[in-house]
């Protein structure tokens, strides 16, 4: 597989918001990617591609030394193939003043919690009814010193 990192522009918006809408109950809408890729002071949107095409996203928010991972997404027939991980590994490599990293997962997404665990993320509380469905989401956390998992602040 040759996937290759990059940020993501307005003309990806239309191919990130049709894998958006496959993976998601609640998908984001055009207009708030097109919002993240526009707001580049704190704003980080990604793009993964193999063979220059679309397969995966990550947006995250970038503020005082602390990492949001907003939204993260890969195409299903390619999941299970390391694109998240590759998502991330890109996303901590750029950004290396990270003191602390956390996200939002549906609480039954035993995939995605899994795969956020084996970079460390731990499970810190629920929110409850967090998604508009009514399902909760668990909060994950990693605190991170130059790049590295130091556990819980």
């Amino acid at each position: 597989m040759n996937l290759s990192f990059r940020r993501m522009t307005e003309q990806d918006v239309n191919n990130v918001y049709e894998i958006e809408k496959k993976i998601f109950a609640c998908p984001w809408t055009k207009k708030s990617f097109i919002f993240e890729v526009r707001n580049q002071k704190y704003s980080y949107p990604f793009v993964a591609e193999e063979n220059i095409r679309i397969v995966g996203y990550i947006v995250a928010w970038y503020i005082a030394n602390e990492l949001h991972i907003g939204n993260i997404a890969v195409l299903p027939e390619k999941q299970r193939q390391g694109i998240g991980k590759f998502l991330l590994n890109n996303l901590f490599d750029l950004l290396k003043d990270i003191d602390i990293s956390y996200l939002e997962v549906r609480e039954h997404n035993y995939k995605a919690i899994k795969m956020y665990e084996s970079f460390g993320f731990s499970s810190l509380y629920k929110r409850q009814a967090y998604y508009p469905d009514g399902e909760d989401a668990v909060v994950m956390i990693k605190s991170m010193q130059n790049g590295k998992n130091d556990g819980l602040v």
